[in-house]
C-alpha cells in the first residue's frame, strides 16, 4: 500500500495541493500545484468567492497528483466562518459569500439583542464581524428558506467529491453557533438569528472515512486550516508554547483541555475553537498579511522579497499601528488606512510602510502573548510561528524583539502537514497522535519543495 496522501489546503489568498509521503527520511511538503485565490465582486456589489474555479483547481491539482503515483487518502482543510447554501438536489443556491463583504456592518445590533456576554458564554468565539452567526443574521430569507442544508466551505468541498454531508468540529467552532462545551449545535444561539436547525448538518470528527474520489480514500482533517495547522507545528501540545500561524491572517493561541469562557476571556475577545482532535485551540486573531497583500496589489505586484529587502534596509524607529483593530478587516484603501492610522505622509518611502506593516503584526503578537499571560495561560516560553511568515527573517527578529521569547521556526508548509497527521492517524501510520505531530514538527523550515507552481 502506498505511504502516500494529498492534502487540499484552501487558503483565502491561495489555494494548493500538496503531497506527503510518509516513507520520506523527514517531512516534507511537496506542492504539486498552487493557485491564487480571491473573492471577486459580484454584479449585486457584493464579495463572492468563485466557487467553480476553486472546485476546478481542486480537481485538477489532485489528478495532477496521481498522474505521480497512488495515493493512500485525501484530507482537505480550509478557512473557516464562510459556508454555501445548498438545495434539495445539492447544487448551491449562490455564490458563497466572503466574510469581507460588507453586509454584516451592523453585526453589533446582533451581538447586543442576543447578548454579548450570553453569546460569549455559549459559544465562546471572539465577537468578529466575519463570524458566521453574524453572516446568517443578514443573509437573504427567501435564499434560507429554499436552502436543504448549509455547509462550509472544506465541507462543502468535500461533499462535493464524496457526496458526504457534515460538519467538521474544528471548523463548526468558528460559527458562533456550536455550544463551547457540550460541541453541538445551540438552539439559543440558532434562535437568536432565527435559523433552522434542520439546516446544519451533524457535527463530525477529523478521522472519519467518508467517501472517496477517483477510488482514492478521502478523510476528514481538521478543516478549519488553523486546526491542522496546531497539528504541524513544533512543540505542539507542550506547555509554554504559544503558536503563531502566519498568513493573510496571523492566528496567536496556545491549546487547552477546556474552553474558558470567563468574564477576562471574553474582555480579551479571545477565542474557543475546536481542536481536530479534541480540546481547544485558545486563540485570538491578528491582521496579518492580508496588510501587505493589499498594498502591494495597489503597486502592481512587486516581489515580496523585493518589498521585505526594503523594509530591512530601513534605520530607526517607524511609526506602528494597532493590527488587531477591525478598521483593517476590509478597507477600501489599505495603503491610505494605513497610513492615516500612522500619520505617515505620502511621500514616505515604501520600504518604510512595509517596515510599519510588520512591526505592527509583531507588535499584535506580543500584545496578544501579554493578554494570555494576564488571564492565567502558562509561562511562555517560546513562539512556534509557521506560515509563510515563517521564512520571512524581518518578522522572526521583531517577534522575538517585541515578544522577548525565542522563536522557533516551524514549517511554511505547517497546515498540510498536520492535515497529513490526522490522515495518517485514520490511516494507522502513527502509534499515537502525539507521535504524528511529533513528525510533523521536525520538518525543516526550508524544506517544502515548490515544484509545479501556478
Amino acid at each position: 500500500m502506498t505511504s502516500r496522501v494529498l492534502a487540499v489546503d484552501l487558503g483565502a489568498s491561495s489555494g494548493r495541493v500538496v503531497s506527503i509521503d510518509f516513507a520520506s527520511p523527514e517531512p516534507a511538503a511537496v506542492v504539486v500545484h498552487r493557485w491564487p485565490n480571491a473573492p471577486e465582486t459580484a454584479p449585486d456589489g457584493s464579495l463572492r468567492w468563485n466557487w467553480p474555479m476553486i472546485v476546478a483547481e481542486v480537481e485538477h491539482g489532485l489528478a495532477m497528483a496521481l498522474e505521480d503515483g497512488p495515493a493512500a487518502s485525501i484530507g482537505i482543510d480550509g478557512w473557516g466562518v464562510d459556508y454555501g447554501l445548498v438545495d434539495e438536489r445539492g447544487d448551491l443556491i449562490a455564490a458563497p459569500y466572503s466574510y469581507r463583504d460588507r453586509r454584516t456592518d451592523g453585526w453589533r445590533r446582533v451581538a447586543d439583542a442576543i447578548g454579548v456576554e450570553r453569546l460569549y458564554e455559549v459559544s465562546g468565539i471572539q465577537l468578529m464581524g466575519i463570524n458566521t452567526i453574524f453572516q446568517l443574521a443578514f443573509h437573504d430569507r427567501d435564499e434560507l428558506a429554499r436552502a436543504r442544508r448549509l455547509l462550509l466551505l472544506p465541507d462543502l468541498l468535500v461533499n462535493r467529491l464524496t457526496g458526504f454531508v457534515g460538519a467538521e468540529r474544528s471548523n463548526a467552532s468558528t460559527t458562533g453557533l456550536l455550544d463551547a462545551r457540550t460541541g453541538d449545535w445551540s438552539p439559543e444561539l440558532l434562535e437568536g438569528i432565527a435559523l433552522s436547525e434542520a439546516l446544519l448538518p451533524e457535527v463530525a470528527t477529523a478521522g472519519a472515512a467518508v467517501g472517496t474520489w477517483r477510488d482514492v480514500p478521502v478523510h476528514l482533517v481538521g478543516s478549519h486550516d488553523t486546526a491542522s495547522a496546531f497539528l504541524g507545528m513544533p512543540g505542539g501540545g507542550e506547555a509554554g508554547t504559544v503558536f503563531v500561524s502566519t498568513g493573510t491572517w496571523v492566528i496567536v493561541g496556545i491549546e487547552r483541555p477546556e474552553p474558558d469562557t470567563s468574564p477576562a476571556a471574553r474582555a480579551r475577545n479571545f477565542s474557543n475553537e475546536g481542536g481536530a482532535f479534541g480540546g481547544v485551540r485558545f486563540l485570538k486573531n491578528v491582521v496579518g498579511f492580508w496588510l501587505l497583500e493589499r498594498c502591494r496589489s495597489a503597486w502592481g505586484d512587486p516581489p515580496f522579497e523585493v518589498l521585505f529587502d526594503e523594509a530591512s534596509a530601513v534605520e530607526g524607529d517607524v511609526p506602528t499601528f494597532d493590527a488587531r483593530d477591525g478598521r483593517f478587516v476590509s478597507p477600501d484603501q489599505m495603503e491610505a488606512e494605513i497610513r492615516s492610522a500612522t500619520g505617515l505622509v505620502a511621500d514616505a518611502p515604501r520600504g518604510v510602510l512595509v517596515r510599519s506593516i510588520v512591526e505592527s503584526i509583531a507588535i499584535g503578537v506580543a500584545g496578544v502573548v501579554e493578554e494570555l499571560q494576564s488571564i492565567g495561560a502558562p509561562a511562555p516560553s517560546r513562539l512556534a510561528v509557521t506560515g509563510g511568515g515563517a521564512r520571512v527573517g524581518i518578522l522572526t527578529e521583531m517577534l522575538e524583539r517585541h515578544t522577548g521569547l525565542p522563536v522557533v521556526v516551524g514549517s511554511t508548509e505547517a497546515t498540510a502537514l498536520g492535515n497529513a497527521v490526522a490522515q495518517g492517524a485514520a490511516l494507522g501510520v502513527f502509534p499515537s497522535l502525539g507521535s504524528g505531530r511529533r513528525w510533523a514538527g521536525t520538518a525543516r523550515p526550508m524544506q517544502e519543495d515548490k515544484r509545479g507552481l501556478s
